[in-house]
């Protein structure tokens, strides 16, 4: 809506934050509110479940909170110098930020599935990870075999997945506390 001509099948949603982007303010707004719950609903997790389910889930809860903290301080100091990819410091190290918040949040998608089906209570946590872990594949497979139109698609489908499973992550934590 603050994008004229944004086309979100085809561009990247950090091309909504953008240095030259018409998004920018408003964009950077909602990711800086959403990425600051998601870093203190990631400590608070952690802090809450530290050693109290299993190891495992322990290790889990620290990777996803470092991932949170990654993506919420990585793509703040590091967006994109303009829409598309430029190919300056800002750029490069914003693609630094996407590894690292890949692999943080694989690793921890892999111990929390684990952790959770090793449980006799919270096993359906175990297959929600799994699911999500899957969801990043299919992801991923898309984004290298959707011609480029469709790129925004399949980064969608990672960027949600991982959403949707904080969401049910907070949501299960409510009832639980």
């Amino acid at each position: 809506m603050f994008y004229k001509g944004y086309n979100p099948f085809s561009q990247a949603i950090s091309d909504l934050t953008a240095v030259n982007s018409p998004s920018r303010k408003i964009a950077s707004a909602f990711s800086f509110l959403y990425g600051l719950f998601t870093v203190l609903f990631s400590i608070c997790f952690f802090f809450y479940f530290k050693g109290d389910i299993n190891n495992i889930i322990t290790l889990g809860s620290l990777l996803f909170c470092i991932m949170t903290l990654v993506s919420f301080l990585g793509y703040s100091f590091f967006p994109l110098s303009q829409t598309g990819f430029a190919g300056t410091f800002k750029d490069k190290m914003h693609l630094v930020v996407t590894a690292l918040v890949v692999v943080f949040t694989i690793v921890s998608l892999i111990l929390f599935s684990i952790g959770f089906l090793k449980t006799s209570n919270y096993k359906y946590l175990g297959i929600i990870s799994i699911c999500t872990f899957a969801a990043l594949l299919i992801g991923v497979i898309l984004i290298n075999k959707l011609p480029k139109e469709y790129f925004g698609i399949a980064e969608r489908v990672n960027v949600y997945s991982i959403i949707i499973f904080t969401g049910i992550l907070s949501l299960w934590m409510f009832k639980i506390v």
